[in-house]
């Protein structure tokens, strides 16, 4: 068997294997309707998951990387807000507010202090 008819054959087997993670890949409107019908929290979890990003990148110094996951933090909370208004949701949404301002002024760790205050009440939303 030649080297050109292993490669297709090993790119065909490829293809077939990581094929449907691209279709999946593919549709981000999808993703996130099945996401969101499927968990009513799916907001919140990514707010919390966003917030912990933003908390290790502050303590790293990474002023940029913190006020980016801070803002997706901040959005996925005001969607988890909008449909179900929580107190704690809304506190962490101020916190988030003032590690993205502390960010763009490129003070990571204080950032990275106003998200951690975020992530205990977007925790105590749960």
């Amino acid at each position: 068997m030649s080297n050109r008819s292993l490669a297709l054959i090993f790119t065909g087997a490829l293809l077939s294997l990581t094929a449907p993670q691209l279709a999946q890949a593919q549709d981000p409107i999808t993703n996130a309707i099945d996401a969101l019908v499927g968990n009513p929290d799916y907001h919140l979890d990514q707010a919390i998951s966003h917030t912990q990003e933003a908390i290790i990148h502050g303590q790293a110094g990474h002023a940029n990387s913190l006020t980016h996951h801070a803002r997706e933090a901040l959005m996925n909370a005001q969607a988890q807000y909008a449909g179900y208004q929580n107190s704690h949701v809304a506190e962490a949404a101020t916190h988030l507010k003032a590690a993205i301002k502390h960010g763009d002024r490129g003070h990571a760790h204080m950032g990275a202090t106003h998200a951690s205050e975020a992530l205990t009440h977007l925790n105590a939303a749960k």
